[in-house]
């Protein structure tokens, strides 16, 4: 598993690889926790090349969107693959994040909100 961060227009991404299991959701708090500390509270997670996350993690990205949202913010989730986005759908959290196809797509849906 792995977290690397980038930046476009003050705008966060997060990019999310391998499997996410209860051990390395704390990564994935650091990194956004770092990116709120700096201000940024708009955050792109790409999901492109994430394979597995469990409940655990799933529930540290609706922590995530909350606490982005109390801030005027947002948390998008960009190329979820599709047991990842399988999952979003059943859990119904579909309804609750944003999710676009690109991480482009996702950048120009904060451009225009």
């Amino acid at each position: 598993m792995k977290v690397t961060r980038a930046e476009r227009d003050g705008v966060a991404i997060l990019r999310l690889e391998g499997e996410f299991d209860s051990f390395e959701t704390e990564l994935v708090r650091e990194s956004f926790e770092a990116c709120v500390r700096e201000g940024r509270h708009q955050v792109v997670l790409d999901l492109s090349n994430l394979s597995f996350a469990n409940s655990t993690t799933i529930a540290y990205l609706i922590t995530a969107q909350k606490q982005a949202q109390s801030l005027g913010g947002k948390v998008i989730l960009a190329q979820p693959g599709e047991f990842i986005l399988k999952t979003l759908k059943t859990l119904g959290l579909d309804q609750l994040f944003a999710i676009q196809a690109s991480v482009d797509d996702a950048l120009a849906s904060l451009e225009s909100t």
